[in-house]
């Protein structure tokens, strides 16, 4: 597994995101650059059946070693501790460790999101 490569998102009331491109089984890092100028990054992915998941890329148990995840075929992988997610399963997690929800609306072929709620889980960086 090779660290992920971040693509850098940007807007003032809305991050839209195409998701046309965004194949089954595949998953996608973003980085966000608040007013502060911290990279707040994120993870979209569609799992199997179609549906776009989302999530922050930290862990709510393993957030303090700044450490995130990586994918591997269809896979979300915590690079601390090594938990597996299916794409379709990532928000009930494993144990403790538990991709952190981020809310998204999907519409059409993009995905819409709050720099808010991107900005509310700043502290996990």
């Amino acid at each position: 597994m090779r660290e992920p490569d971040f693509i850098a998102v940007s807007g003032d009331d809305s991050v839209t995101i195409p998701t046309d491109t965004l194949g089954r089984g595949q998953v996608r890092f973003y980085s966000y650059r608040n007013r502060s100028a911290e990279k707040l990054r994120f993870i979209l992915g569609r799992d199997a059946g179609g549906a776009v998941h989302a999530a922050i890329d930290a862990c709510q148990r393993c957030y303090t070693y700044h450490k995130g995840y990586v994918s591997s075929h269809g896979y979300l992988v915590c690079k601390l501790c090594g938990n597996r997610y299916k794409l379709a399963a990532m928000e009930s997690g494993l144990a403790s460790c538990v991709p952190v929800k981020l809310p998204i609306q999907v519409t059409g072929q993009s995905v819409n999101i709050k720099p808010a709620d991107l900005e509310r889980e700043q502290g996990l960086f």
